[in-house]
């Protein structure tokens, strides 16, 4: 018998990341939040609920955001631990989520001098976690500074 393994993660969404995220489902549905919310109120569904609560809570999160609040977007997600996401997570990359929080930092040579690493290597490390979606590189000024998304990672074996 094979387990399965898979991770779950709690993450901040960018603003970007929320704003694809709502054209994808106006896409999908071909209606503005708005219409959607009425149909579904129409139609109601289990079929339809995920999308409404998911486009919803995206959608007063930005709303919230241009009325002057701190953007905060929470999501809980659960993704197939597969070969390639298994050996994305390597030590070191580990390390690094465990420091961003811990260590401000004012850029990545920044991080990767507090580290003892290499500064190709930390970029490196910090480029694959940006694609998972575990952390955001920020522009200020001249720098790129890490920011992390998550807030909680969790290995599940069923």
């Amino acid at each position: 018998m094979s387990r399965m393994m898979s991770i779950r993660v709690i993450r901040r969404l960018s603003l970007e990341e929320v704003q694809g995220r709502l054209r994808e489902m106006e896409e999908r549905h071909g209606c503005s939040f708005e219409e959607f919310q009425e149909r579904f109120n129409r139609e109601g569904g289990v079929e339809l609920l995920e999308d409404y609560v998911e486009w919803s809570y995206m959608v007063h999160a930005l709303r919230a955001y241009r009325e002057g609040e701190e953007f905060d977007c929470v999501i809980e997600e659960e993704r197939e631990l597969d070969r390639d996401l298994l050996s994305a997570l390597t030590p070191r990359r580990i390390e690094l989520l465990y420091a961003i929080p811990g260590l401000p930092v004012r850029s990545i040579n920044d991080l990767a001098e507090r580290l003892g690493r290499d500064v190709k290597n930390v970029y490196n490390d910090l480029r694959c976690l940006e694609r998972l979606g575990l952390i955001l590189l920020r522009r200020r000024g001249r720098s790129i500074v890490p920011e992390l998304l998550i807030e909680e990672l969790t290995f599940v074996f069923e």
